[in-house]
C-alpha cells in the first residue's frame, strides 16, 4: 500500500469527522462559558492560587480559535456562530486525525505490522470510540462526545493530545537514543508540546503520567538487571523523571487553586467516593456491554496467542497490552479519586472519563491487529467485519447525544444564538451602552442575585458574552448587557419534546 493510500485515508478520517461536527453533530457555543473562554486570553503560563492554574491551553488556544473565526472566517460568512463552531470543528477533527495517524505509525513502526495490517486496526479503532457507546434504539454518546462546546478544548481535545504523545513515544524501544538523534528543532518542538500538554487539564494529563511511570519503572528494573551503572540509568530515564516532577508540580499548582479551594466537602470522603462511584456506574451504563465483551475477549485471545507464539512481535505485544491495562487500572483510581474531590458527578461524563475510555479502546485495537495478523481467516474476514461495524457504528436512525448544555438540537442553538447577539449588534449600531436582552427561561427559580442561575443563559453570561463580542469586533464598545429570561423566547425557539413517536422499524 503506497504512502499516497495512507495520506488519502487520513484525508478521508478528517473530512468525516469534519462533517460530523459540522453537519451530524455540530459543535456550537451555547453557554457563558462557552463564549467566555472563545473571547477571552489568559496569559501563557501556569499562575499559583487562581481559579484555574495550571489550564493554560485550553484558555489559550480557545480564544486563538476565537480570534480566527472572527478574523478570517465571518468576513467571508457574515455568519458569527457559524464561524465559530466551523473553526471548532476544523480543529477538533484535526486532532482527532493526528491521534488516528499516530495509531497507526505505532502499528507500523513499533510492531512491525503490514500496512493492510495497520490500517485495519486503525479503522477498527476509530469505530471502537462509536461502537463503544452505540445503542440502536436510542440515542448514543460516542468517544468524541462533550457536554458542551467550551468542553471541546478542555476536555477531549487534552485527552487527545496527551494520548497522542504516549503512541508517539511508544513508537520507539529506545526513547532516549530518539530524543538525542533529533535536531535541536525537532527538540524544542517535542518540548513545546509536553509544555502545552502538561499544562492542559489535570485529569487527563494522568495519561501521560501513568504511560510515562510504567515506562520508568521497567526501564530501571531492566538497566538494573543488565548491571548498568546509576549514572546510565539515570540517563535513560531522565525524561520521564522530568516529566513526572512537572506533572506533580501541575498538581500541586492545581490542589492550591482557587477551583480546589472552593470545593468544601460537608460529607465524609466515604460517603462521597460511593456516589463517585455510583456515577461511575452511570458511566458504564452507557456503554455497550456486547462490545466490552468482545473487546475483553479479544486482549484475552491475543494475550494467549503471545504465550503461544513467544516471538518478538509477540513479546512487544504483550508488554504494550500489560502496559496499557496498568495505565487503565492507574488512571480509573486517580479519577475516581480526583472527582470524589471537583464533583462526584464528572464520573457519570463521558467526556470527564476519556482517559478510561482511551486505554480501554487502545488495549482492544493493538489486541485485534495481533490477531488479524496471526490468522489467515481473519484477514479474509477483515473487509466484511469492517463494513459490518461501520454500518452498526454509523446507524444515525437516532441522532447522536448533542454536545449542547441542554441536548438542544443544533437548529436550535444557533437560532437562539442569533436572536440573543442580534439585538446586543441592534443596541450597539444605535449607539447605546446599555441594552436589555430577552433570553430563554431554563430556570423557573432563577434570580438575578444569583448570577450562576437560569444556566446555560445565566445572569453572568451577559458580561461574558460582552468579552466575547467585544474581542472578535461584533460590537464596538464594551457596553453593559443585562439578561432578561422570558417565555416567549423558549416558545419561539425551543423544540417541542412532549410528543414525540418512536421509530419505526424497518423490519418489525
Amino acid at each position: 500500500m503506497k504512502k499516497r493510500s495512507i495520506a488519502i485515508l487520513q484525508v478521508a478520517i478528517f473530512v468525516f469527522f469534519l462533517i460530523y461536527f459540522t453537519q451530524i453533530s455540530p459543535l456550537l457555543p451555547f453557554n457563558g462559558d462557552d463564549f467566555f473562554f472563545n473571547g477571552s486570553m489568559r496569559v501563557p503560563f501556569p499562575l499559583w492560587g487562581v481559579w484555574n492554574p495550571t489550564r493554560v491551553f485550553p484558555e489559550v488556544f480557545s480564544p486563538i480559535c476565537g480570534y480566527v473565526a472572527a478574523f478570517c472566517v465571518y468576513p467571508f460568512t457574515h455568519d458569527y456562530v457559524g464561524a465559530v463552531g466551523l473553526v471548532r470543528a476544523i480543529v477538533v477533527s484535526g486532532f482527532i486525525t493526528l491521534f488516528f495517524y499516530l495509531f497507526y505509525k505505532l502499528l507500523k513502526n513499533r510492531f512491525g505490522y503490514s500496512n493492510k495490517v495497520a490500517v485495519a486496526a486503525e479503522i477498527f479503532f476509530l469505530l471502537s470510540f462509536f461502537l463503544l457507546f452505540k445503542h440502536l434504539n436510542q440515542s448514543s454518546y460516542t468517544g468524541f462526545w462533550d457536554a458542551d462546546f467550551d468542553s471541546t478544548l478542555f476536555y477531549l481535545v487534552p485527552g487527545l493530545m496527551n494520548a497522542s504523545v504516549i503512541l508517539w513515544m511508544a513508537r520507539y524501544k529506545d526513547l532516549h537514543a530518539q530524543l538525542n538523534s533529533m535536531t535541536i528543532l525537532q527538540q524544542g518542538l517535542f518540548l513545546l508540546v509536553l509544555y502545552f500538554v502538561l499544562f492542559s487539564n489535570t485529569q487527563f494529563t494522568i495519561i501521560l503520567a501513568t504511560y510515562v511511570f510504567f515506562k520508568m519503572a521497567t526501564e530501571t528494573i531492566k538497566n538494573f538487571k543488565a548491571e548498568k551503572s546509576v549514572v546510565v540509568i539515570l540517563q535513560k530515564i531522565w525524561i520521564y523523571i522530568s516529566i513526572l516532577v512537572v506533572w506533580l508540580l501541575t498538581i500541586m499548582f492545581d490542589v492550591n487553586g482557587g477551583r480546589s479551594g472552593s470545593l468544601t466537602q460537608n460529607q465524609s470522603f466515604l460517603v462521597v467516593f460511593k456516589e463517585t462511584l455510583g456515577q461511575f456506574k452511570i458511566f458504564v451504563s452507557q456503554q455497550n456491554l456486547m462490545f466490552i465483551s468482545l473487546g475483553s475477549v479479544l486482549i484475552v485471545v491475543a494475550i494467549f496467542l503471545c504465550i503461544t507464539k513467544r516471538d518478538r512481535q509477540a513479546k512487544t505485544l504483550s508488554f504494550a497490552i500489560f502496559n496499557g491495562i496498568f495505565c487503565l487500572i492507574l488512571t480509573t483510581v486517580y479519577l475516581l479519586l480526583a472527582y470524589t474531590k471537583a464533583g462526584s458527578y464528572y464520573a457519570g461524563r463521558e467526556d470527564a472519563v476519556w482517559p478510561i475510555t482511551f486505554f480501554f479502546l487502545y488495549c482492544v485495537s493493538i489486541s485485534a491487529a495481533y490477531v488479524i495478523s496471526r490468522s489467515r481467516i481473519i484477514k479474509r474476514l477483515t473487509p466484511l467485519l469492517l463494513v459490518l461495524l461501520s454500518l452498526l457504528a454509523f446507524n444515525f436512525n437516532y441522532q447522536p447525544i448533542p454536545s449542547t448544555t441542554g441536548t438542544y438540537d443544533a437548529k436550535t442553538v444557533k437560532a437562539v444564538d442569533n436572536y440573543i447577539i442580534k439585538q446586543i449588534v441592534k443596541a450597539d449600531r444605535a449607539g447605546k451602552s446599555k441594552v436589555i436582552v430577552k433570553v430563554p427561561v431554563n430556570d423557573k427559580n432563577h434570580s438575578p442575585k444569583v448570577g450562576t442561575s437560569n444556566w446555560p443563559h445565566s445572569y453572568d453570561m451577559a458580561g461574558e458574552l460582552q468579552n466575547a463580542l467585544y474581542a472578535h469586533h461584533i460590537i464596538r464598545t464594551r457596553m453593559k448587557i443585562v439578561f432578561k429570561p422570558d417565555y416567549s423566547v423558549n416558545k419561539k425557539f425551543y423544540e417541542n419534546k412532549t410528543n414525540e413517536q418512536p421509530f419505526i422499524n424497518l423490519e418489525k
